[in-house]
């Protein structure tokens, strides 16, 4: 999944490596080609501009992405940089005096119980070095971390106090849902589609935060479920075609959650386990699993992944809109608050 990444990496570097026109001049649109535009041929055989978009779609999904995040930090960082400069002039300040005064001046001093905490929750990701030996390098850090900290609370205050207005659009890709296994209501404003992995820890890590958002937005949110079992974890397919082996049973949920708890015990055995654990029929489960009667529907799943620009797990489209890791629930709530307020 490496190699995707790195296309999606080259093909942005390539787009952003043409210079500006110069000062004065009007950049010229690059014109865009009917579908059935002849790119190429071969012994007479065209390539179309159809079957590029159709080859790299997934790419350039991912690109417009990438592009609209650059887009997004750059307008954030110009908005935040005007806002401390107002907000400066009106105190007769420099922007630098102004940090100073309200987030150096203001930034509490880190505690040695704050280190020593921070150090054993963290000792063996330091080699348990001692902590004699890092104690500074970790409150040099720590101290960082929260005048950045105080520095995020007083720009959100200066957001606060203004109107602003973001006209940048973030790109909407359509995905479809079918008969997918879903969680709410059908009739919901917000539709959150995951393509994950039952071997991938951090899919599993994110199962936590989707119960948080159940509870907090109950019908305003459907969660559906999509197979993406990734070619580096060899149990994730069969773990995907066991889960829509329950869903014949009317239990996918119920393994859907016994999988996620156990990412590294998905043997075949094990997972045959588990039904008879659901005291689901054994004899009609294995018999499914065994069979591979759902792996066709699980490797549907994984083409409109990579046909959406899906290159790792989890993967997140909050209304069409794209996010991927397993984030904490203040990002997945800025995206489901954004989409309800559009409905």
């Amino acid at each position: 999944m490496k190699t995707d990444r790195f296309v999606g990496a080259g093909l942005l570097v390539w787009l952003l490596s043409f210079s500006p026109p110069a000062s004065g001049q009007q950049a010229e649109p690059i014109p865009e080609a009917a579908p059935n535009a002849v790119l190429a041929t071969i012994e007479g055989h065209p390539i179309t501009q159809a079957d590029i978009e159709n080859r790299i779609k997934g790419q350039m999904l991912r690109l417009n992405n990438q592009i609209y995040t650059l887009k997004k930090q750059a307008v954030d960082g110009l908005i935040n940089e005007r806002l401390l400069a107002i907000e400066a002039g009106k105190r007769g300040l420099s922007s630098q005096e102004l940090l100073q005064q309200e987030v150096t001046d203001k930034t509490r001093t880190v505690s040695e119980e704050e280190i020593e905490a921070f150090y054993q929750a963290n000792a063996a990701r330091l080699g348990d070095t001692p902590l004699d030996e890092v104690r500074d390098r970790l409150a040099q850090q720590l101290q960082r971390t929260a005048r950045r900290g105080r520095q995020q609370a007083f720009i959100q205050e200066l957001r606060k106090a203004v109107a602003i207005n973001i006209h940048l659009k973030p790109p909407i890709v359509e995905v479809a849902v079918d008969n997918a296994p879903s969680r709410g209501s059908a009739e919901a404003p917000v539709t959150l589609v995951e393509f994950g992995d039952y071997e991938c820890p951090y899919c599993a890590r994110a199962q936590a935060t989707l119960s948080q958002i159940r509870e907090t937005y109950k019908d305003q949110v459907r969660l559906v479920f999509k197979d993406f079992p990734l070619s580096s974890h060899p149990r994730a397919q069969k773990a995907a075609e066991a889960a829509r082996c329950a869903g014949e049973q009317d239990k996918y949920w119920d393994y859907h959650d016994v999988l996620f708890r156990n990412t590294k015990a998905l043997e075949v055995a094990q997972l045959k386990q588990y039904a008879a654990d659901l005291q689901l029929d054994t004899t009609r489960f294995d018999t499914c699993l065994d069979s591979g009667q759902q792996a066709a529907a699980v490797r549907q799943d994984l083409a409109q992944g990579t046909q959406l620009g899906v290159s790792g797990t989890p993967a997140f489209f909050i209304n069409g809109r794209f996010m991927s890791g397993a984030r904490q629930f203040s990002a997945f709530q800025e995206l489901i608050e954004d989409a309800l307020a559009a409905d």
